[in-house]
């Protein structure tokens, strides 16, 4: 009894060696098969590359922005007295936003008024007197003249009678003296109506006039400046001032946005591009309500932007409104809508790499990895535009462990 079990024992024990011996031999030769084969063959599913119909219809993600924003900017400084609108009221182009504490300037005018009054008053009363003595002069000089005439005779008798001895000597210089000194005063009255009459007395004090109307013109200006107004109509957004605050000039005070009509931005793909150029209008479904309206293409790029690799595109829409605000999102529908055949790979085949896109096309017993450019998509299908061709076949399932070059076989 004792013989018989040891000699089983025995026999468990010769089975389990054999039994390793060969699992070690399989996995010498497993070993050996992959060296010599230089890589493992990895099983994958594949798709063919096909050509489906495809709307000819892209949805373009776009925002919402004013169409114009322009700054509220205070020109001249002072004290807030009145503020006449508040942020988010609705302004016409020229309305009073607010308006500054002008008690300074408004006496500043007065004063110039004041000063102007009083040079006029010295204007007129020196024509007056320049005309007077005009008139004067031509009197005193007409007189002169007659009197030099008289003169001249009288001259002239004593000196006949001189000549002839009825008259002496110093009745003779008396004559002479009387009428050279006649002659010295017509020359005076001449030289100074000619004086009057060359020059212009009153051009200082028009000087003068003109500096108080220029400072005036000033003045008004500056008062001008003191009711600030809105430089656009539209939506008056992030409106500061209160009242008793002071500000300096250049003070933004708020901004004012247009919002009808309102502007939409988006950008754009080479394709999408290509789907909008030589169109005036493009539809667009606004996302928060579902609304469908149209835009009117106002700019699209003709250059691609370096860093984003897109074009810039920008829509005028009419909001009168105002319920397309900005900040919002709207889907752009370009392209005609009808169907057109492309090249197609299975959304599965995808695989990501930051912003690129690959498929594993299988050639043979390896796999290519290829960069492709991805354009419409069609339930689980995508629109290849490059990359592929028709009839090849893509890795759909496994891809996630391949590399370029890798050994493939089509599982069962």
């Amino acid at each position: 009894m004792t013989r018989w079990n040891i000699s089983r024992t025995g026999w468990k024990r010769t089975a389990l060696a054999g039994l390793a011996v060969l699992l070690t031999a399989a996995m010498a030769a497993g070993r050996s098969s992959t060296s010599a084969s230089g890589s493992q063959v990895k099983s994958v599913k594949v798709a063919p590359v096909s050509k489906i119909k495809f709307d000819d219809t892209t949805e373009q993600d776009a925002d919402v922005i004013a169409y114009t924003q322009v700054n509220v900017i205070a020109k001249a400084g002072g004290d807030v007295a009145e503020p006449l609108k508040k942020r988010g009221d609705t302004v016409n182009q020229g309305d009073v936003l607010f308006r500054l504490d002008s008690t300074d300037a408004q006496r500043n005018r007065d004063k110039n008024r004041l000063a102007k009054e009083n040079l006029q008053s010295q204007l007129d009363k020196t024509a007056q007197d320049i005309t007077t003595n005009k008139g004067v002069l031509h009197n005193t000089i007409d007189k002169l003249t007659l009197q030099i005439a008289d003169l001249e005779k009288a001259y002239n008798n004593v000196r006949n009678d001189y000549d002839s001895g009825l008259a002496t000597k110093s009745q003779l210089d008396k004559a002479e003296t009387q009428l050279k000194t006649a002659k010295l005063d017509l020359d005076t009255a001449q030289k100074q109506l000619a004086n009057l009459e060359s020059t212009d007395p009153l051009a200082p004090l028009r000087t003068q006039i003109e500096s108080t109307d220029l400072t005036a013109q000033d003045i008004e200006k500056t008062l001008s400046d003191f009711e600030v107004k809105a430089p656009i109509s539209g939506v008056l957004t992030d409106f500061n001032p209160e009242q008793g605050i002071t500000i300096q000039p250049g003070y933004v005070a708020g901004v004012i946005q247009r919002l009808n009509p309102i502007k939409i931005h988006a950008d754009v793909t080479e394709t999408a591009a290509k789907l909008v150029r030589g169109k005036k209008d493009v539809p667009f479904v606004v996302q928060e309500t579902g609304d469908k309206l149209t835009g009117s293409i106002v700019y699209l790029a003709d250059v691609m932007s370096p860093g984003s690799k897109t074009y810039v595109m920008e829509l005028s829409a009419p909001n009168a409104e105002l319920k397309l605000k900005p900040g919002m999102r709207v889907k752009l529908q370009l392209g005609s809508g009808d169907q057109q055949e492309a090249v197609a790979v299975p959304i599965s085949s995808i695989v990501k790499e930051g912003n690129d896109s690959f498929v594993y096309v299988l050639a043979g017993d390896q796999v290519e990895k290829r960069k492709v450019t991805l354009g419409r998509v069609n339930d689980t299908n995508r629109e290849a535009l490059n990359g592929v061709k028709e009839g090849e076949q893509v890795v759909v399932s496994g891809q996630q462990e391949l590399k370029d070059k890798d050994k493939a076989a089509v599982s069962k």
